[in-house]
Parts: structure tokens; C-alpha cells; sequence
């Protein structure tokens, strides 16, 4: 899930419009952000997952991120936003896929094995988030639609990249939602190079 993690920043920006939307954001991608900063120093990107993602430590982040913003911006409310949205990041990636929920046990739905629901997922979450910050912040009729397709075209070419990519061998276009099988479209790519 990348955009569905946008959706939800804005949506607190709706409901918190003194905060700003780069911390919001910041909180939201917190944990991919924690795990590319693990990936950094060299460790497996199953123990990064593990670290950022899994409980207790996605719990972890989320306080010490909620605490840093609470110290720094001497505002309870703010933490608690914060400390909220980087546990959200986790429960919505469980939505889309299978996390490491604890050591040695993945759990998730899986929703990214079947692209146009995840798409239909992620766009949704981000057009809610629009619509709720446009209706307080929003100017002129003429690039109201712009950001959020441009941010749901970014997604559906990511979305067909990752068909090639290898650790996602199993998704697929399948149509209309039944399981990835070498027979379904794009699937075949995986012995080409990959998308990108």
C-alpha cells in the first residue's frame, strides 16, 4: 500500500488542520521509512520488515514517534495524531498484504494478489482524503482532480511493475478478481526483465 497511506494523512488533515501535512505524511510512511533506514545499515529485508512492521516494534515506533512530536511541538494532541497514523500505516498494510505480524508468523489479506482491488482500495482512501482537505483548502475548479489522479496513475504503473518483480511472482491482472495462475495476463513477464 503506498497512496492508501497518502488518503490517511489527509484525512487527518481534515480533522487536525493545525498540523502540518509533511508531519502527517512523515507519520503515516513511518514504518517504510524506519525499515529503508534499517535496509540502510545492512540488515535482511526480513528483518526490516520485522522491525518496522510487526508488533511489539511497529508499537514501539509509534509511541516513540508520538513522543518525539509531543516534546518537540509541546502539543499532546499532536503525539497522538502521530502515534495513531504510524499504527495505522500497519493495519493498512495488512489490508494489502501479508506482514509479519510477529516473529516467524505473516498475517494479512493479501489484497495485493489481485491488483485492480488493491488499486480500487488505494484509490478510494486517497479520494476521501481529497475530497475532505479540498472542501477546506481547496481553490479554483481546474486542477481540483489533478493531485489524486496523478498520484492514482503513479500507482497502477507500480502496481503493473510489481507483476515483474519477483518476490511478487503470484500477482497478477485477473479478471474479474480470481487467483493469479500462469495463465492469467502478465503473469508470463516473470522471465522477462523486470518493469523496472
Amino acid at each position: 500500500m503506498i497512496i492508501g497511506h497518502i488518503g490517511v494523512a489527509l484525512c487527518a488533515k481534515r480533522a487536525w488542520p493545525r498540523l502540518p501535512i509533511a508531519l502527517l505524511l512523515g507519520a503515516s510512511f513511518a514504518p517504510d521509512l524506519w525499515r529503508e533506514v534499517l535496509a540502510a545499515v545492512g540488515l535482511h529485508w526480513r528483518l526490516t520488515n520485522l522491525y518496522s512492521h510487526a508488533l511489539p516494534w511497529s508499537l514501539a515506533l509509534a509511541l516513540l514517534a508520538g513522543a518525539l512530536t509531543w516534546a518537540v511541538r509541546r502539543d499532546r494532541t499532536a503525539g497522538i495524531v502521530v502515534a495513531a497514523l504510524v499504527a495505522t500505516h500497519v493495519m493498512l498494510d495488512m489490508i494489502s498484504g501479508d506482514k509479519p505480524l510477529w516473529a516467524g508468523n505473516t498475517v494479512g489479506l493479501n489484497v495485493e494478489h489481485f491488483q485492480q482491488l488493491e488499486l480500487l482500495i488505494e484509490s478510494a482512501l486517497v479520494l476521501t482524503g481529497w475530497k475532505l482537505v479540498w472542501r477546506v483548502y481547496g481553490s479554483g475548479r481546474s486542477a481540483r482532480w489533478a493531485l489524486p489522479a496523478m498520484l492514482i496513475a503513479f500507482q497502477a504503473a507500480y502496481l503493473v511493475g510489481t507483476l515483474t518483480q519477483r518476490p511478487y511472482k503470484t500477482r497478477c491482472l485477473a479478471w474479474p478478481m480470481g487467483p493469479c495462475t500462469d495463465t492469467s495476463w502478465l503473469t508470463l513477464k516473470w522471465n522477462t526483465t523486470p518493469f523496472w
